[in-house]
């Protein structure tokens, strides 16, 4: 698996906090998230919510330059979508886990395009 670039919102969460020489284990603490949660947001593997961005400005303390910035390379980093599955069964689960993987590169959605043509239904509108 190919190792993924920093997201912008990424990069600039982990910048301050080098800048202040503080570990992934003493910010998480600090703003009540999980080191290894802090770690994927850092690395884009977990979009930051944004009560958690405002809990990080509200942590490090910067200028409002610096909050905004923040603010919008987390809004950059793509919208979040849930897909309610309470009550429902372990092959619905199964099919919402195919479907959030992420895509990492045309290749990848040009197979799913393929497979949902493939297993339309007769008569389904698109």
């Amino acid at each position: 698996m190919a190792k993924k670039a920093l997201t912008s919102f990424g990069a600039e969460l982990r910048k301050h906090r080098i800048e202040r020489s503080e570990t992934l284990y003493e910010m998480a603490e600090a703003v009540g998230i999980s080191p290894s949660f802090l770690s994927a947001v850092e690395t884009g593997r977990k979009r930051a919510p944004k009560e958690l961005v405002e809990k990080v400005i509200e942590h490090l303390k910067v200028d409002m330059v610096d909050a905004l910035k923040l603010r919008q390379t987390a809004l950059e980093t793509g919208p979040e979508i849930r897909i309610p599955l309470k009550g429902r069964g372990s092959e619905a689960r199964q099919v919402a886990a195919m479907f959030a993987r992420r895509f990492d590169d045309d290749d990848d959605l040009s197979a799913l395009r393929e497979a949902l043509e493939k297993n339309a239904m007769p008569g389904a509108q698109r």
